[in-house]
This record gives structure tokens, C-alpha cells and sequence, in this order.
């Protein structure tokens, strides 16, 4: 696997991390859980960040 590879997996884990998140979150906030939705706002932001790191590291590659 080359590094170019790798980084390409990282961001589809990383996009794939953010959904998954996102559905998370949508169950605590419908069961009023405020310190877990807190909590995975930043991490969504967290992932969101290390996903345009990796789609500008990738960009222009192909």
C-alpha cells in the first residue's frame, strides 16, 4: 500500500467517523443527553478538521 493509498483510507474512515457521529449525536440529543452531545460535538469538529487535512494532503494525487 503506498502512503497516497493510506491517506485515501484515512479520509473515507475519517468522512465515515464524522456520519457515525453525527447519528450519535442525534440519538443523545433526543434522549436530552447534553454532556454526551457536548462531547461529540467536539469530536465531530475533531474529525472534521483531520478531513480537510487529509483531502488537502490527497488533492492533485491521481
Amino acid at each position: 500500500m503506498t502512503p497516497e493509498d493510506m491517506l485515501a483510507e484515512l479520509l473515507d474512515d475519517n468522512k465515515r467517523m464524522t456520519t457515525l457521529l453525527r447519528e450519535a449525536h442525534a440519538v443523545c440529543e433526543e434522549h436530552n443527553d447534553v454532556a454526551s452531545t457536548s462531547l461529540i460535538e467536539n469530536w465531530i469538529d475533531e474529525a472534521e478538521r483531520r478531513t480537510w487535512f487529509l483531502y488537502e494532503c490527497t488533492r492533485g494525487k491521481d
